[in-house]
């Protein structure tokens, strides 16, 4: 069975194709195929509130190039989930339904819980009984994060803040305080608290700081120093000496700086940034869980 997940993000639309059997553990998904392709339509959603026709063309473009790639793979099912900038546009709607016209593939536009919900499937198997965790999603337009104790979700929330969104300024003061404020409320009581991260380029600096580290574990320190560093680069430097994609390249250091404040107001010091994590993951996760009994091995 072949499955498909869409993430229309802030900053990048993702196309992953797996396929899927009945095995246990981490061979149950094959990876088939990936495609991102860096719309960034966070640019247009945050700052005018409406995306441009400049950049409906270029995401008009990847959808119908998604959805034949789905075609050429034969997918059996698949699942496309819209996000912050499309959650904000006021011609986000218009849009989606000009899509599922043109070319058959249906978009769901989702809130910030919904996409806790997602983001969590893919991570569920990381937590342990008699542990703390925070796990913490930057993303281009959003941050999401969920409060775990002894493997039951005590508290999850959704900001509107992001690496897009501050590159563009479009962050305030009261949104920092606010969410200052939940970490540290929600966290205070929660004693050898964990952070589980995900999102691309958390799991890019992951692998930049150590290589070798089992399951992305690093620290906070790490991080510190990674982002001390990186912000001194310029975005040539960091595209030549870190092997980053430019779009990604502009944002590190934002994404870097989000994850640290949040690491400081709950105290945490040590941090997973697991594999095949995040919305995409989730989605694929939750297709499985909905359709495995389709399966013919």
């Amino acid at each position: 069975m072949k499955l498909a997940a869409i993430d229309i993000g802030s900053n990048a639309v993702r196309l992953q194709i797996v396929r899927a059997t009945n095995d246990l553990g981490s061979d149950r998904f094959k990876k088939i195929e990936f495609l991102r392709i860096p719309v960034r339509l966070g640019d247009d959603a945050f700052k005018d509130k409406k995306i441009s026709k400049e950049k409906r063309k270029i995401f008009f473009k990847a959808m119908q190039a998604f959805q034949l790639i789905m075609d050429a793979f034969e997918v059996d099912y698949y699942m496309a989930c819209a996000t912050s900038a499309m959650r904000e546009a006021s011609n986000g709607e218009k849009i989606v339904q000009r899509v599922r016209e043109d070319f058959g593939l249906k978009i769901e536009i989702i809130d910030g819980k919904r996409e806790s919900e997602l983001i969590l499937r893919s991570i569920d198997h990381v937590f342990e009984e008699q542990k703390n965790y925070l796990t913490i999603d930057v993303g281009g337009g959003s941050t999401e994060m969920t409060v775990i104790k002894n493997k039951r979700v005590l508290n999850a929330v959704s900001f509107d803040i992001g690496t897009v969104r501050l590159m563009d300024g479009a962050v305030t003061e009261k949104t920092w305080a606010t969410i200052e404020t939940w970490v540290k409320t929600n966290t205070k009581d929660l004693p050898d608290l964990e952070a589980v991260v995900t999102s691309g380029t958390i799991n890019k600096i992951s692998h930049i700081i150590n290589e070798d580290a089992s399951e992305g574990e690093f620290t906070r320190d790490q991080l510190k120093v990674f982002h001390r560093k990186v912000s001194k680069m310029a975005i040539d430097e960091r595209v030549t000496q870190l092997k980053l994609n430019p779009d990604r390249a502009d944002i590190i250091e934002l994404s870097a700086d989000i994850y640290l404040r949040i690491l400081n107001w709950a105290n945490i010091v040590k941090i997973k940034s697991p594999e095949n994590s995040g919305l995409k993951d989730g989605i694929i996760n939750e297709l499985f869980n909905t359709y495995q009994f389709n399966i013919k091995n």
